[in-house]
């Protein structure tokens, strides 16, 4: 009887201290869990959105092949919406449509604890420099992207761009993919589609994005 009524009363125990936010859970938790809703409600119904891109959002982003090279393959989920999960307490990911047949802008959206935001910047630039050439896995696969560097200023605290160009699925295909810390979030944007993409909507989206990102209080 006493091993029983132990145990009722680390269950109860258990119960008080998930109410009470330890253990992992509770406070923890739910503070994350409305970061992701604060984060969704923040890439939504942006009104000073540059010409030429829609506030009609799509799902997130899905990369145009799987990059064989690990380092492009961080930086594609990244604007998936699978950024690196050390130390991240939320994010999330929309795609706006642009005004060309197939072009998106896809934003992945990812808030750090830590002051750890600066050093995933570090990584994804890492990532950045190696990622060279993004291309398909698997023999007979023809998907291969070029990458190039592109400068754009002004972004956040800290900004790295690259410019992917080749051919997808048969087609020429060109993107933008910009890596922006704003305090501690991170923000991935790629910009692209069959015709090239204007590199000043590039810049000016990110640049809008940085600045609803430091709206909040991170």
């Amino acid at each position: 009887m006493r091993i029983i009524g132990g145990a009722v009363c680390a269950v109860a125990a258990c119960l008080v201290a998930a109410l009470a936010g330890c253990g992992g859970g509770g406070e923890a938790a739910q503070h994350a869990a409305l970061d992701a809703g604060r984060l969704k409600v923040l890439l939504g119904g942006i009104d000073d959105l540059p010409q030429g891109f829609s506030d009609h959002q799509r799902e997130r982003w899905r990369p145009p092949f799987r990059a064989k090279s690990d380092a492009c393959r961080a930086l594609f989920d990244a604007a998936a919406g699978r950024p690196p999960t050390r130390d991240l307490v939320a994010g999330t990911a929309t795609t706006y449509e642009g005004q060309h047949v197939g072009e998106t802008a896809a934003v992945g959206l990812a808030v750090y604890g830590d002051n750890a935001a600066g050093g995933v910047l570090d990584r994804l630039e890492r990532a950045m420099r190696s990622c060279r050439v993004a291309a398909a896995g698997g023999a007979g696969k023809g998907d291969r992207l070029r990458a190039s560097r592109l400068r754009i200023k002004g972004v956040g605290d800290g900004v790295e761009a690259r410019r992917f160009k080749g051919r997808v699925g048969g087609y020429p295909y060109e993107m933008h993919l910009v890596v922006a810390r704003q305090g501690g979030a991170l923000i991935t944007l790629v910009h692209g589609g069959v015709a090239s993409p204007d590199v000043k909507g590039t810049a000016a989206l990110a640049r809008v994005l940085a600045g609803r990102v430091s709206t909040l209080d991170l």
